[in-house]
C-alpha cells in the first residue's frame, strides 16, 4: 500500500514540477525559518541553566528612589548585606557576593597585562556556580588571602604552560598572589564572565569591618535559598530587615530589595541599571515576539501549501473518480492524499536543514551569535522538531485530502468535478496569510525608523572619532604632559579625561545645595571630569560658563549641572551662582554651580536623562582617556597616541576603543532584534508571493476559455488584466483592513520600551499596504498579462 502511495506521489510531483517546488520550497523556507529561531531562543535561554543548583540561587537587586533623580533599579547591593541576611533570615542557605574590578593591571616580573573581566569573590563561589575548575580544589582555592584563581587562555599570557601557572605567583595592585586553581575558560552561556577570580579574604582579612559595611553599593549578591522558599513572604520582610540595619527612619523610601532568579538574569535584566555583571544580557520580551513570528511563517507557509494544493484539485478529479470506480474506499483516497502531504513534508524539512546548514554561518555574522545545527542533534531537540513536521504535514493535507475526496463520482467522471466558484476558505486562507506578510513589512519599517532614530537621533555631545584609553595612577600623573603633546599635532582635535564613560548611566553621590528655604539635599548622577570635558565632547552650555584653569576654585569647588538638574531644584534665583556641594561638604565650606548645559544623553535612549553634576576633581583620578581623532586620519591619530605612550608611560599597557563601538554594544539587542524581523518578513513575504504566483497561474488557467471569449468579444487587455487582477486586490486590500490595528497595537507597545522613540506615523501603514499591492499585483502580473495578451483562437480552438 505504502508502495503504491509512494509511486503515485512521486509520479504527481514530476507531472506537476512548479507547483510541487513551490509546495516544498515554501514549506522548506517556514521550517528552516522556524528552526533558526528555535536555535535563536535555545541559545538564549541556555544562559547559566548548566547550574545545578540554579533553581535555588537569586541576585539581589534593588529598586532606589532618590530626590531629585528617576527611580531606577539596580543590581548592585552594600557589603553588609549577605552576611546579615544569613544570620536574620532561614530562608538563606548561603551567600556569595561578586566585587567587579573589571580591567586590571596584574605583573609576572617583567610581564605587564590588562586581564580583563576581574572580579574579587567570596570563598563560597563555587557552592553556587559549577564553572568547570582543570586544576585546584573547588572547595578551597578561595578560602586563603591573596589567593586567585586564572583561565586558561590568562594563564598562557603569563606562563609557558598551563600546569607551570599553578601555585605560582601574580602580582596585583603591589601584593604578591598565589594561584591556587585554573579554570577553564569561560562558557559563552553565562551572564558571569571572568578571566581571574580574587579571594575576598584578600579583603576582609585585613578590613574587618568590611562584612558590616553598609552604605555604599557596589557588589554583587547571590543568595543560595532553601527549598519551597515563598519569595514574596521573604521580600515583605526587606523593609524591616533595613530598617535594622540602617540608622535611618527613611531608608525604606529610598531602597527597595528584590530577588531575581537565577534564570531571569540574562533575559530579564533589560530595565536593570548597572548591571556590571551580565554578559550579552537580552531583552526577554524579544522571544515571546520571535516565537510570534516563528508560528506567523510557518502559518503563512501552510496556508501557501493548503491553498495551493487544493487549487490543484480539479486536475485530479478524473483520476479520484477512476479510483472510486475500481473500488477505492474514501478512507484510502484520504489517506494517499495525506501520505503526499507527509512526503512534501519531510521533503520540505530535509530541504530546510540545507538551506540552515548554509546559511547559519552567514546568519552568525548578521546577529553576532554563534548558532550550530548541532543543538539539534538531541533527542530532547530532534524528537518535538520530527513531531512538529509530521503535524505540519497532516493538518496542511487535511483539508485538501477532505476536499478532493467529496467530489460527486458521475460529474467527476463526466467531467464536471465541484463548482468552479469562488472558494470562501481559499480566499480567507489569502486573506489570513498577506496579513500576516503585511503585518511584518509594517512592523520592518517601524523597527527600522527606531533604530535610525536611535542611532541619528541627537543624543547631545559627539561620540564619533572618539579614541578611549584606559588609565591608572602613572597615567593620571603624566596626562597633563600627554595632553600637551598630543594636542601639538593638527590630527588630534580634543584630549579630556573622565572618572566613567558616557552611554552607561553615572554613579549618584549625595548633594547639597544652599537654597532661599534652607540647604536642599538631592541624589544626582554624577562624574569627574576634564576641564576640556564639555569643549572635546561638544556639550552645549545654556548658562554660565564651563570649566577653566583660570579659576582657582573649580578644582572641586565649581560644578556644572544639566537643564533636568536646574528643574528639580526649581530655584526662584538664577541656578548660576548658587552655592552647592556634595553630601560630604559641610555647609559652610560650599562650593558654586558655575553652569548649565544642554540636556544629554549620558545613559542609552532606553533611558530618561537624569539630574547630572559635573566637577573637575584631578586628585581623584580619570579612569578613562578622551581623545578626538580627525575624521579620516583615525590610523594615524592612533598611531600617534601609541608612540607618545610609548615614550611618557612605561608601567602601563595601553588599551584603548572608541566610543561610537560602546553605543552599538548598548543597542545590540535591539539591533538582533530589528535584523531577525527584517529577515523574517522578507522570507513570510517571499513564501506569500510563491503562493499568489501558484494560485494566479492556477486561476489564468482555469479562466482561459472566459478569457478567449472576452477577447473575441472585444476586451482590451487592459480589461482582461484588471478582471484577473481584481479579486487578488480586493484580498490583499481586506487583509490590510484586519491586520492594520492589530498591528499598530503591537508596535506601540513595543515602542513603550524606549525612553526616546518615534510616533508611528499612519503613512507607515500606508506605505506597508501600498508595497504588499505591489508585491502581490507584480507577482500575479506574470500570469495575468500572458494570459491576456494569448490569443483566442488558441483557447477556442475545440470549442
Amino acid at each position: 500500500m505504502l508502495k503504491n502511495y509512494l509511486a503515485i506521489a512521486i509520479r504527481n510531483i514530476r507531472q506537476n514540477k512548479l507547483y510541487a517546488f513551490i509546495n516544498i520550497f515554501s514549506l522548506a523556507i517556514g521550517l528552516a525559518a522556524c528552526i533558526v529561531i528555535y536555535l535563536f531562543i535555545s541559545d538564549e535561554k541556555s544562559f547559566d541553566d548548566f547550574h545545578s543548583n540554579k533553581d535555588h540561587i537569586y541576585r539581589l537587586d534593588e529598586v532606589q528612589s532618590f530626590p531629585g533623580t528617576n527611580e531606577q533599579k539596580v543590581a548592585l547591593t552594600m557589603p553588609g548585606m549577605g552576611p546579615a541576611l544569613l544570620r536574620d533570615f532561614p530562608e538563606v542557605k548561603s551567600y556569595v557576593r561578586l566585587w567587579t574590578r573589571g580591567q586590571q593591571l596584574v605583573m609576572r616580573g617583567d610581564t605587564r597585562i590588562l586581564v580583563d573581566k576581574v572580579f574579587v569573590v567570596d570563598s563560597t563561589f563555587f557552592q553556587f556556580f559549577d564553572f568547570p575548575l582543570l586544576q585546584g580544589d573547588r572547595a578551597t582555592a578561595l578560602n586563603e588571602p591573596n589567593t586567585l584563581l586564572v583561565t586558561e587562555k590568562t594563564a598562557k599570557k603569563f606562563f609557558p604552560s598551563v600546569s607551570e601557572a599553578m601555585n605560582n605567583t601574580l602580582t596585583w595592585d603591589g601584593k604578591e598572589f598565589k594561584i591556587t586553581g585554573i579554570l577553564k575558560d569561560c562558557p559563552e552561556n553565562t551572564h558571569i564572565k571572568y578571566e581571574m577570580l580574587i579571594s575576598l579574604p584578600t579583603v576582609t582579612s585585613t578590613n574587618k569591618e568590611f562584612n558590616n559595611r553598609w552604605g555604599g553599593n557596589f557588589m554583587q549578591t547571590y543568595l543560595w535559598l532553601q527549598p519551597n522558599t515563598d519569595i514574596k513572604a521573604m521580600e515583605s520582610k526587606f523593609p524591616k530587615f533595613l530598617s535594622s540595619h540602617m540608622d535611618n527612619p527613611d531608608i525604606n523610601k529610598f531602597y527597595k530589595m528584590y530577588l531575581q532568579k537565577l534564570s531571569d538574569v540574562h533575559l530579564g535584566s533589560i530595565d536593570i541599571e548597572h548591571d556590571y555583571v551580565n554578559y550579552r544580557k537580552f531583552n526577554g520580551e524579544y522571544l515571546d515576539l520571535f516565537y510570534i513570528i516563528g508560528g506567523f511563517i510557518l502559518l503563512i507557509a501552510g496556508v501557501n501549501f493548503m491553498n495551493v494544493t487544493t487549487a490543484r484539485a480539479s486536475h485530479r478529479w478524473k483520476e479520484i473518480g477512476v479510483r472510486k470506480t475500481i473500488g477505492a474506499k474514501k478512507l484510502q483516497l484520504f489517506s494517499q492524499f495525506i501520505f503526499e502531504s507527509l512526503l512534501l513534508a519531510v521533503m520540505a524539512l530535509v530541504l530546510a536543514f540545507l538551506l540552515d546548514i548554509t546559511l547559519i554561518p552567514l546568519l552568525n555574522k548578521i546577529i553576532g551569535r554563534q548558532l550550530s545545527l548541532l543543538t539539534l542533534l538531541q533527542w530532547q531537540t530532534i524528537t518535538p522538531l520530527l513531531v512538529i513536521t509530521f503535524l505540519l504535514g497532516i493538518l496542511t493535507g487535511i483539508y485538501p485530502s477532505f476536499y478532493m475526496t467529496s467530489f460527486n463520482m458521475s460529474k467527476v467522471l463526466k467531467g464536471g468535478g465541484k463548482t468552479e466558484g469562488r472558494s470562501i476558505f481559499r480566499s480567507g486562507l489569502v486573506v489570513v496569510q498577506f496579513g500576516l506578510a503585511l503585518a511584518m513589512i509594517v512592523s520592518t519599517l517601524v523597527v527600522i525608523q527606531q533604530l535610525s532614530f536611535m542611532k541619528n537621533t541627537d543624543i547631545g555631545f559627539d561620540k564619533d572619532q572618539m579614541m578611549l584609553i584606559k588609565m591608572n595612577k602613572e597615567v593620571n600623573s603624566k596626562f597633563e604632559t600627554m595632553k600637551a603633546e598630543l594636542l601639538r599635532s593638527s590630527i588630534i582635535q580634543g584630549v579630556t579625561a573622565s572618572g566613567q564613560r558616557l552611554g552607561n548611566n553615572f554613579h549618584q553621590w549625595g548633594f547639597k545645595i544652599k537654597a532661599d528655604t534652607g540647604v536642599m539635599s538631592i541624589t544626582p548622577s554624577n562624574v569627574n571630569v576634564d576641564y576640556d570635558y564639555l569643549k572635546v565632547y561638544g556639550i552645549e552650555l545654556k548658562e554660565g560658563r564651563g570649566f577653566s584653569k583660570d579659576f582657582a576654585t573649580d578644582n572641586g569647588m565649581a560644578f556644572v549641572i544639566n537643564e533636568t538638574f536646574a528643574k528639580e531644584l526649581g530655584l526662584k534665583e538664577k541656578t548660576v551662582g548658587t552655592r552647592a556641594g556634595h553630601g560630604w561638604y559641610k555647609n559652610d565650606s560650599l562650593g558654586t554651580i558655575i553652569g548649565v548645559v544642554k540636556d544629554f544623553n549620558f545613559n542609552s535612549l532606553h533611558y530618561k536623562v537624569n539630574t547630572l553634576e559635573m566637577v573637575v576633581h584631578p586628585d581623584w583620578g580619570y579612569d578613562e582617556m578622551s581623545v578626538k581623532i580627525q575624521k579620516g586620519k583615525t590610523t594615524e591619530g592612533v598611531e600617534l597616541v601609541k608612540s607618545l605612550w610609548d615614550k611618557n608611560i612605561t608601567g602601563f599597557p595601553m588599551d584603548y576603543s572608541f566610543l561610537d563601538q560602546h553605543f552599538e554594544v548598548l543597542y545590540q539587542s535591539d539591533k538582533q532584534m530589528g535584523s531577525v524581523v527584517t529577515i523574517m518578513a522578507g522570507l513570510a513575504i517571499l513564501i506569500s508571493c510563491m503562493g499568489l504566483f501558484a494560485l494566479a497561474a492556477i486561476t489564468t488557467e482555469k479562466k482561459t476559455k472566459e478569457i478567449g471569449i472576452r477577447k473575441a468579444l472585444g476586451a482590451s487587455v487592459s480589461q482582461i488584466t484588471v478582471l484577473l487582477s481584481r479579486n487578488f486586490a480586493w484580498l490583499i486590500v481586506l487583509s490590510f483592513v484586519i491586520v492594520s490595528p492589530i498591528t499598530y497595537y503591537v508596535l506601540y507597545s513595543w515602542l513603550q520600551h524606549f525612553a526616546y522613540r518615534i510616533g508611528i506615523n499612519l503613512f507607515v501603514f500606508g506605505l506597508g499596504g501600498i508595497l504588499a499591492m505591489a508585491i502581490g499585483l507584480f507577482t500575479i502580473g506574470f500570469h495575468t498579462l500572458r494570459s491576456a495578451r494569448a490569443n483566442p483562437v488558441k483557447s477556442l480552438r475545440y470549442e
